[in-house]
């Protein structure tokens, strides 16, 4: 499970409302790269999110956090302590959640919109086709984007071809639909196909012709082509 988070501006009355407890912000850099630690007092201990950004700034994402120890509000460890103070829930729902932060930077109120995880088949079919084209999670966004512009292309061709072949026979919302659920190579054997008909309804002119060799009168320049080509 994953939230987007955006910074609101603070309503005027923010300073009236009562503090739910006390918050850090650390930023922190560890494995999986730097990141920032939003972390919230709760019941004797830490709770919050792992922001993947090294700021608030735009629309970072970020993931919940495994509750932390009540310590970490007064110590930093190799963190940096980017704000502290207290913080208010506003809203606290499943899908939508608004903080209220007020810190040394200020007040600001932090909102949470859930976005839904991937489903464990999914994630596992992922894992098997990286781990089939050797690749690994880093790669995946580059590995599915160049799958997709792959498919648009070879799709695009071959509603070409098919609109040339078939004229007004041709449907192409019909082909669209019928290419949608298959693999990309299933969809390039249809392409070939077309290309087949394409090839033979307008063959391809030949790239280059023979031309004769120009002969001298005792013929020797005809001799030496053929001594260079038995060469």
């Amino acid at each position: 499970m994953y939230w987007n988070l955006t910074i609101e501006p603070a309503d005027a009355e923010a300073g009236e409302l009562p503090a739910d407890g006390r918050f850090v912000l650390h930023r922190h850099c560890d494995e999986a790269g730097p990141h920032l630690d939003l972390r919230l007092e709760q019941d004797g201990w830490l709770t919050g999110w792992r922001i993947d950004a090294a700021s608030l700034d735009g629309a970072p994402w970020a993931a919940e956090k495994a509750p932390h120890p009540i310590r970490w509000l007064d110590e930093d460890g190799d963190a940096v302590r980017e704000d502290a103070g207290v913080f208010t829930w506003l809203e606290r729902g499943r899908d939508a959640r608004r903080v209220l932060l007020q810190g040394h930077d200020g007040a600001r109120t932090v909102r949470a919109i859930r976005e839904e995880g991937l489903r464990p088949e999914v994630a596992r079919s992922l894992r098997e086709a990286l781990a089939a084209c050797g690749a690994d999670a880093e790669a995946a966004a580059g590995l599915i984007a160049d799958g997709a512009t792959a498919r648009q292309r070879v799709v695009e061709r071959l509603c070409g071809l098919a609109r040339e072949l078939d004229g007004e026979a041709f449907d192409e919302g019909v082909t669209r639909k019928a290419m949608a659920p298959l693999s990309l190579e299933e969809i390039q054997r249809h392409l070939r196909a077309y290309e087949v008909r394409f090839d033979h309804k307008y063959p391809p002119q030949p790239v280059s012709r023979p031309e004769p060799l120009e002969v001298d009168e005792t013929g020797l320049r005809g001799e030496e082509a053929l001594a260079i080509l038995r060469g």
